[in-house]
């Protein structure tokens, strides 16, 4: 995997060497995730797969540094993955709660990411780049039921990934306006106690944002 980070930044520095830029200032975004997990902490889930969660919202800020165009940016992230499970919370009622069920679980993160752009033509740009995510919070949902909060021992800890994505100009409000897709590939094992033992997974998924370019700035 970390071949794979080596191969990637390499690729990127070669791309965006000596290319001239003209980079937005401070912007702001807000946007959500459609994430999953992988790992053996998970493997065993029925039916893992993806699950929306958000919000994401940050600031974000574009400078050359050097001969290279870096955008960074900061604010709220999520990370999540849906499974069917059973449910063994006693909820002192004849319901039987052992049936299957949808089970979402989604985190609240602090987000820190840099990425490289690539551009394709005046309105569009590939990117890549890293990102490191803190976790915050986390909640747990059983079907129809209300979230429940999950204990700060549940909680992951640091998390980093490779981010690639496609950033589209849109033609308002003199091009101030931005919309962002991409795929955060998970480096980190997190680490998750279940079953007694210690087991780890990783988390990606595809992202959306609209980003507002402030202008002047």
């Amino acid at each position: 995997m970390y071949k794979l980070l080596i191969l990637v930044m390499t690729l990127m520095l070669n791309f965006n060497f000596a290319q001239d830029f003209e980079l937005p200032g401070l912007g702001v975004y807000v946007g959500g995730v459609m994430g999953t997990a992988s790992g053996d902490a998970v493997d065993d889930l029925e039916d893992l797969g993806y699950s929306l969660s958000g919000p994401m919202i940050g600031a974000t800020y574009g400078t050359m540094v050097g001969n290279f165009p870096l955008f960074m940016g900061a604010g709220l992230g999520a990370r999540s993955y849906a499974y069917t499970g059973g449910h063994d919370h006693d909820h002192g009622d004849d319901h039987d709660h052992g049936e299957e069920e949808d089970v979402s679980v989604c985190f609240q993160t602090f987000d820190m990411w840099a990425t490289m752009p690539y551009p394709i033509n005046d309105k569009m740009s590939l990117y890549g780049g890293m990102l490191f995510g803190m976790t915050l919070s986390g909640k747990e949902t059983h079907g129809d039921e209300d979230p429940e909060d999950m204990e700060d021992d549940q909680l992951p800890g640091m998390d980093m990934g490779l981010v690639f994505g496609l950033g589209y100009t849109l033609p308002v409000m003199n091009d101030a306006l931005a919309l962002n897709m991409g795929y955060v590939l998970g480096l980190n094992e997190l680490e998750s106690d279940t079953g007694g033992s210690e087991n780890t997974w990783s988390h990606s998924g595809f992202f959306m944002t609209l980003n507002y370019n402030v202008p002047g700035i």
